[in-house]
């Protein structure tokens, strides 16, 4: 049957006619309704077949009762912004949200009536709850009847919770792999001849990376276009400049090398985790420490470039962005006075060497308002750094953003996007 084998985009209603021509019946992964079901209702069917192995709700076939034969098409009135109500239900009601597809509106031969074909793949990340303590679905037979939605029993739950345990494995394996390439490059360049290691200074990391990584995003082929189709301005340049940094390709990623010009690192892979890594001590007038302002550039730079990456890549959903500051321990900040002259500050007692957060949101939310994420991260930066001048007033806070957009050479923000 063609609604087996083709992509939503290209159903058709003849697609559907097929069903009626070879007596489908409802099944483990088919589901027919004569009417527009609710809210809940959609839900319960739709998480019920992520749950279990997937599947379809024709919208507008009629089943006989008995057996859930199909017997015809009278199809719905046609519903407004169907499709967009449906995938948004499925990620506000949803926890973790759900990944659904649903056809454009097929127009039947009666009266401008429509079908709708919905489609949910089997989930990688279940279970998925219905918000609001309504329950998990799984899709089942159990009285050899017509299959239905029915709560999970704690079997059933055990069984979901360990196919989602895989997938948070394989989020942190590609965490730690990228934390293990980064620590090599460290390693190769700061070792002087006799072999011992050099100083390295202040190191800023941030990992971003889909919470639930299920499904690869891309080829590992067409990486270095997304790359090239994402640079973002920054300070009279671009960043990734792709044209004169060189591109080293590993396993499932493209990591560029040197993209801040100063010992700096890019990953980025198939499953949508990507990596920043850069020292974030620079000399100035023969002085070298912490300049704030390079620390609030980088931060804003690195979430406005993720942002449009992970759009290009085609994801859309909760992510985490993990940020690590090391080395701090004696590390002197600049002042930067009136005039432009600098000094640098004394080094404040502190007893953490190594400051380590998340923060959890979604990739739309990169592109919507980055800076009220920036925000957070820089809050939880100077705070953990002992320097919390910077950031302990919504006003501190904005003027540090506003000035980092200076520093980035980017135009004045007339509003922040929170």
């Amino acid at each position: 049957m063609s609604i087996f084998s083709k992509p939503l985009s290209q159903l058709q209603y003849a697609d559907l006619q097929e069903l009626v021509q070879e007596h489908a019946v409802e099944n483990l992964r088919l589901e027919f309704k004569a009417e527009v079901p609710n809210k809940d209702g959609i839900l319960k069917k739709l998480s019920s077949f992520a749950n279990t192995l997937g599947g379809y709700v024709v919208v507008g076939a009629q089943a006989d009762s008995a057996d859930g034969r199909i017997q015809n098409l009278p199809g719905v009135n046609p519903e407004s912004g169907y499709k967009q109500k449906i995938v948004q239900w499925c990620f506000d009601a949803v926890s973790p949200p759900m990944t659904v597809e649903v056809s454009d509106p097929l127009s039947t031969a009666t009266d401008g009536k429509v079908c709708y074909v919905i489609f949910v793949p089997e989930s990688d990340i279940a279970p998925h709850f219905l918000n609001g303590r309504k329950g998990v679905w799984v899709r089942i037979d159990e009285f050899s009847g017509r299959f239905d939605a029915k709560l999970a029993t704690e079997t059933e739950l055990r069984h979901l919770f360990d196919r989602r345990k895989l997938v948070q494995e394989r989020r942190n394996r590609l965490v730690g792999r990228a934390k293990k390439r980064f620590d090599t490059y460290i390693a190769v360049n700061h070792t002087d001849a006799g072999g011992q290691r050099t100083r390295v200074g202040p190191l800023l990391q941030m990992y971003v990376v889909p919470r639930f990584p299920s499904r690869q995003l891309c080829e590992q082929s067409s990486l270095k276009q997304h790359l090239l189709n994402t640079a973002v301005d920054w300070r009279q340049t671009v960043f990734p400049d792709m044209s004169r940094r060189q591109t080293v390709w590993q396993h499932e990623s493209a990591i560029v090398i040197d993209p801040l010009v100063r010992t700096s690192f890019l990953e980025v892979n198939i499953w949508g985790m990507l990596f920043y890594g850069t020292g974030i001590e620079l000399s100035y007038n023969q002085l070298q420490g912490v300049h704030p302002l390079d620390l609030v550039g980088y931060v804003l730079v690195f979430i406005r470039h993720a942002g449009m990456l992970l759009q290009t890549m085609g994801l859309s959903g909760p992510i985490l962005i993990e940020t690590t500051f090391a080395s701090l321990l004696d590390a002197p900040w600049f002042l930067v006075m009136q005039g432009g002259a600098a000094m640098l500050s004394d080094p404040k007692p502190q007893f953490d060497d190594e400051v380590i957060f998340r923060v959890a949101t979604t990739s739309d939310a990169l592109i919507e308002k980055p800076d009220g994420i920036a925000m957070e991260i820089l809050q939880q930066l100077f705070f953990g750094a002992n320097r919390p001048g910077y950031v302990d007033t919504a006003q501190n806070l904005e003027s540090l953003i506003r000035s980092g957009y200076h520093f980035n050479f980017w135009p004045k923000p007339t509003t922040m996007k929170m």
